[in-house]
């Protein structure tokens, strides 16, 4: 019988062995590489939905400003004070199935890096509007604290607008016993270097002008003498 058709030599099986175990590696390798490639990408994703989240909460109550109007100075102006770190506004709910109470919102970073919208219905929400502009926390009292982005490095707010003795519009770090809203909010947020998380500039034009005629009630939280 031939000796070279009786099957494999020792060496043969020892080699064919350590080919099968470095293609195993390779696999294994391949698919850990994989593991952490896809794992990169969710966190990534998940991330980005957040900020995208927090921006479609902040747009939507934005646009949706209510800008009543206040007779307490010499000169009437809109219920509203904006700053560079602090925006109050009025606002409908965030859900409204029938007419209900505006709510008074603020948008602020708490010093932890916590961007957070801050809401009441403006029958609980004793608070003065620039107090609450300027007030370094969160207000006592019935206030929900919406968290909307953690570990926030730097927010700014900013608004497009004419302010007196300018007579063309331009940005500007303060908004406050303006006779209307700003034209655009313009919020900037920055996450630390290492941060994979990116804040596209978020520019809104509030929809609605001076309400002139809206004084608001403090007992139903509807202009007063409207039904809604």
């Amino acid at each position: 019988m031939n000796r070279s058709c009786a099957g494999f030599s020792l060496v043969e099986l020892l080699v064919s062995l350590a080919i099968l175990g470095m293609v195993s590696m390779m696999l294994m390798s391949g698919v850990g590489t994989g593991r952490r490639v896809w794992e990169h990408i969710e966190t990534r994703t998940a991330t980005g939905e957040s900020v995208e989240a927090a921006q479609t909460i902040l747009r939507d109550r934005l646009e949706r400003i209510f800008p009543a109007t206040r007779y307490d100075s010499s000169e009437p102006y809109a219920d509203l004070q904006g700053i560079a770190d602090s925006f109050v506004f009025f606002a409908e709910p965030k859900a409204v199935a029938a007419p209900a109470a505006l709510h008074r919102y603020r948008i602020w970073l708490s010093a932890g890096g916590d961007l957070t919208l801050t809401s009441a219905d403006s029958v609980s929400s004793r608070v003065g509007i620039s107090e609450l502009a300027n007030l370094p926390g969160p207000p006592k009292g019935p206030w929900d604290n919406d968290v909307l982005l953690r570990g926030v490095q730097f927010m700014e707010i900013s608004y497009y607008g004419i302010l007196p003795p300018d007579k063309l519009a331009s940005w500007h770090p303060r908004w406050t016993d303006r006779p209307s809203p700003p034209k655009l909010v313009r919020i900037k947020v920055a996450f630390a270097t290492n941060d994979s998380r990116n804040w596209p500039e978020l520019i809104v034009r509030p929809a609605a002008n001076t309400d002139i005629a809206c004084v608001i009630n403090g007992t139903t939280g509807k202009c007063q003498g409207r039904a809604a």
